[in-house]
């Protein structure tokens, strides 16, 4: 059901959107057309899930705050898209193990905001431990996507998408919290390079 759900919003809301917000995608063939894989973007609007579901021919599935799920009809809505909830602001390991075994188990993409929460010019936001536990527990390629737009009305909107990263310095590491931290800041790192890199890979090391 959810598969069908999506596809039809994606076709309703294409046209509409690509009106307000003129997209450009780049490196949409980097996206494996099988398989699980894990997308690792920026986060500056709550337009963000929307735009990447339109940069990307496969459903992506998303955490969502659990409140949204208390909604009647809306999270009927956000369920048939492939969403599932997630309690912000705690390491909610239940969600967790849902990404990894969306992209594990069943092959599915999953998309990840690894800063957790969005963006505002000027702030620093700390990616989370949660995102790089994902990336190595679920073992599928982690593909780096990069978001420039100011989300204004007909203001261009590019998507960059990466090569999947190289995470094999950690992947047979017992980690700390704080070392899963330091992987998502590499994947974080990676998706704000991808503006000024060309096409070689992009490889991420703990050292």
């Amino acid at each position: 059901m959810a598969d069908r759900v999506y596809r039809v919003a994606r076709v309703l809301i294409r046209e509409p959107l690509r009106v307000a917000f003129p997209l450009q995608v780049m490196g949409r063939e980097r996206i494996p057309e099988r398989g699980g894989v894990l997308i690792c973007a920026n986060h500056g609007s709550n337009w963000d899930p929307v735009l990447l579901g339109l940069s990307v021919l496969r459903p992506i599935h998303f955490m969502a705050k659990e409140e949204l799920f208390r909604i009647p009809g809306l999270s009927w809505l956000i369920r048939g898209l492939g969403a599932f909830p997630v309690r912000r602001g705690t390491a909610d390991r239940a969600a967790l193990k849902t990404a990894v075994h969306l992209a594990r188990e069943e092959g599915q993409v999953v998309g990840l905001f690894p800063e957790g929460t969005r963006r505002r010019p000027g702030r620093e936001v700390h990616p989370m431990p949660g995102a790089g536990m994902v990336a190595l527990r679920s073992g599928v390629p982690v593909i780096p996507v990069h978001i420039d737009a100011d989300y204004r009305w007909r203001s261009p909107v590019v998507v960059r998408i990466g090569l999947p990263l190289d995470l094999t310095p950690w992947v047979h590491l017992r980690l700390s919290s704080r070392e899963y931290a330091e992987v998502a800041r590499a994947i974080m790192d990676a998706v704000y390079r991808l503006p000024e890199e060309g096409p070689p890979v992009t490889k991420v090391g703990s050292g």
